[in-house]
């Protein structure tokens, strides 16, 4: 069993055997597409992506966590989102407010200092912030909160990607395929996981079964399972 923390599977329309896969909303219609999945190996999370924050009503979607196994995406994108810096902060606190005490799965984009402090005000447990590319400084803090970062199939050709993969603790890693996404033409999906395991390999001087093995470790832990 391999282990994808983050994926747009609602996008995907088929099955990945062999992949115990964390499932991420982007807002209302894909949030309750999200909780219609009925697979045991799937974690559902529901949300409204920053970049839909002034598209998308709250409201719709905070009744939503009740029946959900984790929160997310949400988050804070300082570069992409059309959707006012003000607006996606609050809908960000919203969104933690009334996470109920589960894993929140966060995406960060030049806002990797206020996603941090705004996760450590509302006293969130557990947190992922996916596809980590910030600075390599804010790795010992996020790993002092206790919190993990995923490692994309981008990292072996990201640069700012691969340095966050060599800097960061083993103990905070979490493989994922960001699956749904097209990114540089290419379709991402579950199956790109063993290629995270592969490099992860070579950069922690372990082999592939000890890091799938931290890996499942890391990802039990992430979702208190």
């Amino acid at each position: 069993m391999l282990y994808d923390a983050h994926c747009h599977y609602s996008l995907l329309k088929k099955k990945y055997e062999g992949y115990f896969i964390a499932a991420v909303s982007m807002d209302y219609n894909s949030s309750v597409e999200t909780l219609s999945l009925n697979d045991k190996n799937i974690l559902k999370g529901v949300a409204i992506h920053p970049w839909n924050a002034h598209k998308e009503k709250i409201e719709s979607v905070l009744p939503l966590i009740d029946k959900a196994d984790f929160v997310g995406e949400i988050g804070l994108d300082y570069k992409y989102s059309e959707a006012p810096k003000e607006l996606q902060i609050r809908y960000f606190e919203e969104f933690l407010k009334k996470s109920q005490d589960k894993t929140v799965n966060i995406h960060a984009v030049n806002s990797w200092n206020d996603v941090l402090n705004l996760l450590i005000k509302h006293d969130i447990r557990r947190a992922i912030i996916h596809w980590y590319s910030g600075p390599k400084e804010l790795l010992r803090d996020i790993e002092g909160a206790g919190y993990f970062i995923t490692i994309n199939p981008s990292v072996t050709f990201q640069e700012k990607h691969r340095i966050i993969a060599e800097n960061a603790s083993p103990n905070i890693v979490l493989t994922e395929s960001d699956g749904g996404y097209m990114y540089k033409g290419k379709l991402l999906e579950p199956t790109d996981i063993p290629s995270i395991i592969k490099f992860l390999s070579k950069i922690w001087n372990e082999d592939e079964r000890y890091v799938e093995k931290k890996i499942e470790i890391n990802f039990r832990k992430a979702f208190n399972l």
